[in-house]
């Protein structure tokens, strides 16, 4: 095996949040003298997925941007919500273009490398850090490292665990169907109602958009069953029966209580899935990863324990709607209509961001009350798996 290389920080792995952290690396002077790696898995063709999320004005990702809108719609049984997002512009691009993006900045820093090579271990001695690959071993003072060990699996089944899987489809018309300045939030009036499960339109033009079809339960399905419920949408909702299906995406993100941030140590910090950064009763991720990574900046600057450990008021707000999620699955659309439907737009979604003020919270609190909550809030006092 060839000799070490050295570095200050290694990140292990390319994916949503190493991308995040090195990006704001780069972009701040004070490690301009600091030396970096990131290594991915050996090249391979990434499956080209997309990455929302919201954010008032400019941003710095709006060069590459897919699109963005400033109102939606929620659809439910009980009636329709149009959400305001003239504030917060709900945003998305493509997670290819963003990797381009970041990857042709690292590629002009002099104190960035990139490699591909597998991450079979990370070894701890005295005051370094050896990451052994499959091609050589490679040495750090710190390590972000965003593999989830097969060890966490079993952990997390010890508190509440739910899935957020879905299917979505970029499909293309032969006529004009969509209207691309307005998107779909949630729409619940298709889908299996002994679950929390919805559809999601985001509209690129008059003729494109990405129709997905997600649940928020236990247990994935079948692929059928994801896109039947997409054709029935299609059909009954934009009388749209001949199209072309330019791509496909299907994913599955983990949603859990379970305390991600204590598998980091002082030398080695978990990132991205792996240390908790996917909002738990959502499955966003996008916004809490740039976050994060710039709040590692900060504690390093300070000298501050690098851990990345959630608010306990949002850590303990998203365990209780997991919890009514995880007992009471096919409450979830009643449980997100009162939400929106009672709140103003930014609200929600300062709430979601978990930047409210505490009048706000309790506000949104009041809004989605019932026994279910009661219930599951009684029960987390004494229980991890609700």
């Amino acid at each position: 095996m060839k000799a070490s290389s050295k570095f200050d920080y290694i990140i292990v792995g390319g994916g949503l949040s190493g991308l995040h952290l090195s990006h704001s690396f780069l972009n701040d002077k004070y490690f301009n003298n600091y030396s970096f790696l990131m290594i991915d898995k050996k090249k391979y063709k990434k499956e080209d997925n997309f990455f929302s999320f919201w954010e008032v004005g400019n941003g710095k990702w709006d060069k590459i941007l897919k699109q963005k809108w400033n109102k939606a719609y929620f659809y439910s049984d009980a009636g329709k919500v149009v959400m305001d997002f003239s504030e917060y512009n709900y945003k998305t691009l493509s997670s290819t273009k963003f990797e381009e993006y970041v990857k042709r900045k690292i590629k002009k820093k002099k104190n960035f490398k990139f490699i591909n090579d597998t991450v079979l271990k990370i070894r701890e001695e005295k005051n370094k850090l050896i990451v052994v690959g499959n091609k050589k071993n490679y040495q750090a003072k710190h390590v972000f490292d965003s593999r989830m060990l097969s060890g966490v699996y079993k952990e997390i089944k010890k508190y509440t665990f739910l899935k957020q899987h879905f299917l979505g489809w970029v499909i293309k018309t032969d006529e004009k169907k969509f209207n691309k300045k307005s998107f779909v939030f949630m729409d619940y009036r298709i889908r299996d109602k002994n679950y929390t499960a919805f559809t999601y339109v985001l509209p690129f033009k008059k003729n494109e958009a990405l129709i997905e079809h997600t649940y928020f339960s236990k247990n994935e399905c079948n692929r059928e069953v994801y896109e039947e419920y997409i054709r029935k949408y299609l059909s009954k909702y934009y009388n749209a029966t001949n199209y072309k299906i330019i791509k496909s995406e299907y994913g599955i993100i983990p949603m859990t209580s379970y305390p991600f941030y204590k598998e980091s140590t002082k030398n080695i910090t978990k990132i991205g899935t792996a240390g908790g950064w996917v909002k738990p009763s959502t499955g966003y991720s996008f916004k809490n990863c740039e976050k994060y990574s710039l709040k590692i900046l900060e504690k390093i600057k300070e000298g501050k324990k690098f851990r990345i450990q959630p608010e306990r008021k949002y850590y303990f707000l998203d365990k209780i709607l997991l919890g009514v999620l995880s007992k009471y699955n096919h409450r979830g659309e009643t449980v997100f209509y009162k939400m929106i439907k009672r709140n103003p737009t930014k609200r929600v979604l300062e709430f979601l961001n978990e930047e409210s003020k505490l009048f706000d919270i309790l506000k949104i609190i009041i809004s989605v009350r019932s026994i279910y909550f009661i219930k599951v809030f009684i029960k987390s006092l004494y229980k991890k798996v609700l």
